[in-house]
């Protein structure tokens, strides 16, 4: 990205009022890429969201680096100098919703925290300049929603770094395999973890082990086969990964309550 700013013509220079009126406005919005040190002081009404995507930032009170956010709370002065190749990007924005939300997403005012540089984000950001670009009836309605995603994302991945990364590979394999045998070390290797930090990881982000995990996927798809095709249960067993159909209706039972067949009956 270079550096490029983008303001609502509409608003008529007047950005940086604080505009109480509407639940929440994104007043303008940008991306800075500079391969010399640049600065900059200001104050402004509304507020500022950074994020910093290469380099180092020297704040009055902290030093942002790569994969780190801040955001300013209006009136609150800010200064910083970047040292070397920098780019971030940044978003102005206000509304009577925009301090709650703010901090809905857990984000601490005039405070420096860490989330990683995510593509999700990135591709947000370009959407808003987009909308800026188009600049009709509609934009400025998209432009929040795209805000919200941005803070949303903002508190999924301030979340994740708490707990660590989700195992996202074995979770998709799982919903991609779970008829065929699935094998936990090598779902762990996926993940490029030890099987016992893999199943801890596993069990923070879904709340079940990866077994129960598995067998969940697979009655949930024997359920939806009971209701919905003629097949018998020793077919659908097999479909969802058991092979032997008395195993399968024990798990089934367990699970539902009531046997394969009962379930049929009901639904």
């Amino acid at each position: 990205m270079h550096t490029q700013t983008y303001f609502h013509t509409r608003l008529e220079g007047e950005a940086d009022r604080r505009n109480d009126k509407v639940p929440l406005q994104v007043n303008c919005v940008g991306t800075v890429s500079e391969t010399c040190s640049f600065s900059s002081k200001s104050v402004r009404r509304d507020y500022y969201y950074i994020y910093v995507l290469k380099g180092r930032m020297i704040m009055a009170d902290c030093t942002l680096f790569q994969g780190d956010i801040i955001v300013y709370e209006p009136g609150h002065d800010y200064q910083y100098i970047s040292q070397g190749e920098t780019a971030y990007l940044w978003v102005h924005y206000t509304g009577f919703e925009a301090r709650s939300l703010t901090k809905a997403a857990g984000l601490k005012l005039n405070q420096r925290q860490h989330i990683g540089v995510h593509k999700e984000i990135i591709s947000c950001f370009r959407q808003l300049f987009r909308e800026f670009i188009i600049n009709d009836d509609d934009a400025e309605q998209l432009c929040v929603c795209i805000l919200r995603e941005i803070l949303l994302y903002t508190s999924r991945h301030l979340d994740s770094g708490a707990k660590g990364n989700p195992p996202l590979l074995a979770i998709e394999y799982i919903h991609r395999s779970f008829q065929n045998p699935i094998d936990i070390d090598s779902l762990a290797q996926m993940e490029n973890m030890s099987c016992t930090a893999f199943r801890t990881a596993f069990r923070q982000h879904t709340g079940v082990s990866p077994n129960e995990y598995v067998i969940a996927q697979r009655i949930s798809a024997a359920c939806q086969l009971l209701s919905q095709t003629d097949k018998s249960v020793s077919a659908i067993a097999a479909d969802v990964g058991y092979p032997d159909q008395y195993y399968f209706s024990r798990i089934f039972r367990k699970k539902m309550g009531i046997p394969p067949l009962k379930y049929r009956s009901q639904s």
